[in-house]
């Protein structure tokens, strides 16, 4: 009986346009577009191109997060051929290459460390100090 209830009160509840939920259901699909299907797209894009463009000697990351050299292609380049040691070659499966690494990435620029206020304050105090050093000096000369 009480389930009849809730039935009955929740029928009631129906109104709108069926227009304005198909519109929100747009709405929501673009929202989902622009924000995780696109970008990943564009990311899949330049990691096939940089793919097609390996070369011997390039540094590469595999997915298991290996940093490797990529040396050759194998079987009409389904595979290839990566040194990951001295003396250590392995085959992967192209696919399992996630990125190809570049000298920005093994050269991160260094980060400048930012003065607190307080050193700010200090390193001018002391500037000031120097300053009417010299005015006084200048003015007893």
């Amino acid at each position: 009986m009480f389930t009849q209830t809730l039935f009955a009160q929740g029928a009631g509840a129906q109104g709108g346009s069926p227009f304005m939920s198909i519109g929100m259901m747009v709405a929501i699909f673009a929202i989902f577009y622009f924000l995780l299907i696109r970008p990943q797209k564009q990311q899949q894009k330049k990691l096939a191109q940089a793919l097609s463009q390996l070369k011997k000697g390039d540094k590469i990351i595999i997915a298991g997060g290996i940093l490797a050299e990529y040396i050759s292609e194998k079987e009409g380049g389904r595979l290839a051929i990566v040194k990951i040691g001295d003396d250590t070659k392995i085959e992967i499966v192209k696919s399992a290459i996630s990125s190809v690494v570049t000298d920005a990435m093994l050269n991160p620029p260094k980060i400048v460390e930012k003065k607190t206020k307080k050193e700010d304050k200090n390193s001018l105090k002391a500037e000031l100090e120097k300053a009417s050093e010299k005015d006084k000096e200048s003015k007893t000369e």
